[in-house]
């Protein structure tokens, strides 16, 4: 049973949360882009659920990762493939045994006839240490005739990776916590590049998030200890899939910041002035 936790805990919870985050910070490795063309799916953990077998997979890489990661299932009945239906997943981690969270994830994933797969994503808060902390993932299957087929807990593994960024900050109006994630770019070039994230709003307890696609967004990239500001830079917009999307210019080599005010829901939810949360960026 999950226990109620005291104002002081919430806060603590959001520092750790916070913390961890801050150690992301962006490189120029190979990194595979949101949504990235690839012939290689690899399968991470699979499932029975009754007559039904679930299996995970992802694209271009061998692990899920902290951040972002483009997450796809494949749903057999004995050796026959569903492609109708829908496919939920529950991340969960234990932190002591009454404490529980989980982490952003699709509210479902829908087959997607031109991959062959039930399609969606996952953002990993925290890197896995077997055999103290890992992640559990609980699959269901809900049929045609809306019957859910759920599996048991699956032990999941995630890697650190620097370049996917993500950031926890606590909004003290509404007393909620928000997260933003980086979906692109992760190995950013000299010059314009394409920006895209997301933006996820929680409780103290950290087990539902709600994806928010109405919040108004306000860029400012600034170089690392220094007061120059890039110019041409487009504030990210929603689009029809909850993705925010607009155009970052890191003019020239060395670290920048992507500083993002928000203005949700009858008010800015960022901190003003700053801090605020912000991406970093390498450019060499």
């Amino acid at each position: 049973m999950l226990i109620s936790l005291s104002k002081n805990m919430k806060y603590s919870i959001i520092i750790l949360f916070g913390t961890l985050s801050l150690y992301i910070t962006s490189c120029t490795d190979n990194a595979v882009e949101h949504n990235a063309p690839s012939a290689s799916y690899n399968e991470i953990i699979s499932g029975n659920a009754g007559e039904y077998n679930i299996q995970m997979f992802i694209t271009g890489a061998d692990s899920l990762t902290t951040g972002y990661n483009d997450v796809y299932f494949k749903v057999k009945k004995g050796t026959t493939e569903q492609n109708s239906g829908l496919v939920k997943m529950f991340p969960k981690m234990w932190m002591t045994p009454r404490f529980m969270h989980s982490t952003p994830v699709s509210p479902t994933f829908v087959y997607d006839n031109s991959t062959g797969y039930y399609k969606g994503y996952a953002i990993y808060i925290m890197s896995t240490s077997p055999p103290i902390v890992v992640w559990y993932s609980v699959l269901t299957y809900r049929d045609e005739n809306g019957i859910d087929h759920t599996t048991d807990s699956i032990p999941t593994y995630t890697a650190f990776h620097r370049e996917k960024q993500w950031r926890i900050f606590f909004d003290s109006t509404d007393q909620s916590s928000y997260m933003i994630t980086l979906l692109k770019p992760f190995s950013p070039v000299k010059g314009y590049n394409d920006f895209a994230m997301m933006l996820h709003r929680t409780e103290g307890t950290m087990i539902d998030y709600q994806l928010i696609t109405s919040a108004q967004m306000f860029m400012s990239v600034y170089e690392l200890d220094s007061a120059n500001q890039s110019t041409g830079n487009i504030n990210p917009t929603p689009g029809a899939d909850g993705i925010y999307r607009g155009r970052i210019n890191l003019p020239y080599p060395g670290d920048w910041n992507a500083c993002d005010t928000i203005f949700y829901n009858g008010h800015y939810i960022t901190n003003t002035p700053p801090p605020m949360p912000e991406f970093n960026f390498s450019i060499r």
